[in-house]
């Protein structure tokens, strides 16, 4: 293991990529599912570096092989557009290098209506990827589990049987498994999520802004 967990969320902080309310006016962190937040694990800027992220994805294999399930049963590995497609990337080539047998990776794209992601949609040639194979999901943060869910349906669409596992870098969720998949996480830590009515920061005449688009100015006040 390069490191535990507690290690891991200190290598967020030192990165920059770990974001929690001061408990004053500072905006805070308006999620994809809607939900409002006083911490948010930006780990757009662990993917951009790659070294880093091949240690997440040589941990998180590590920490697979240790449910005592067989590496050898992973053929794909598929992690949703954009956050996960380089971590799906680097875990099957890390389960490639292990067991010396390629085990190939796909990353499909969110289908949205009015706004909103109702899907998950693979390419042509990733949809001949993941048919008749046996699929390890993987996704950056888990927050509602809701991307994982409608990814795991795109598989199934496509003939793919999906191993009941998910690894992620980042748990947020509070939750131990998604869709009846084993949630396997570097980092294992529930952040405070409300509903925007409900939100005791929306109360105190904070903003609630998307944080990845927004990481400056969250970080600067």
């Amino acid at each position: 293991m390069y490191r535990t967990l507690e290690q891991w969320i200190e290598a967020y902080r030192n990165k920059g990529a770990l974001w929690i309310h001061n408990g004053k006016k500072q905006a805070h962190a308006l999620l994809r599912s809607g939900l409002h937040s006083s911490g948010f694990f930006n780990s757009r800027l662990v993917i951009a570096d790659e070294e880093m992220l091949q240690e997440a994805a040589s941990d998180l294999v590590e920490k697979y092989i240790g449910t005592g399930r067989s590496i050898f049963d992973v053929q794909v590995v598929v992690g949703p557009k954009t956050g996960a497609t380089k971590l799906a990337e680097l875990i099957a080539k890390e389960i490639s290098e292990i067991t010396g047998v390629t085990c190939c990776w796909a990353s499909p794209e969110k289908v949205e209506v009015n706004g909103q992601v109702t899907a998950m949609s693979f390419s042509a040639e990733e949809k001949a990827i993941v048919n008749g194979r046996a699929v390890l999901m993987c996704e950056d943060v888990l927050t509602t589990g809701g991307s994982v869910e409608r990814t795991v349906k795109a598989v199934e669409a496509e003939g793919g049987k999906v191993l009941p596992f998910t690894l992620v870098l980042v748990n947020r969720s509070g939750l131990a498994t998604v869709g009846e998949k084993k949630i396997i996480g570097l980092i294992d830590r529930a952040m405070p999520m409300w509903e925007p009515a409900d939100c005791p920061l929306c109360k105190q005449d904070s903003k609630a802004i998307p944080p990845k688009d927004n990481w400056a100015e969250l970080n600067a006040e």
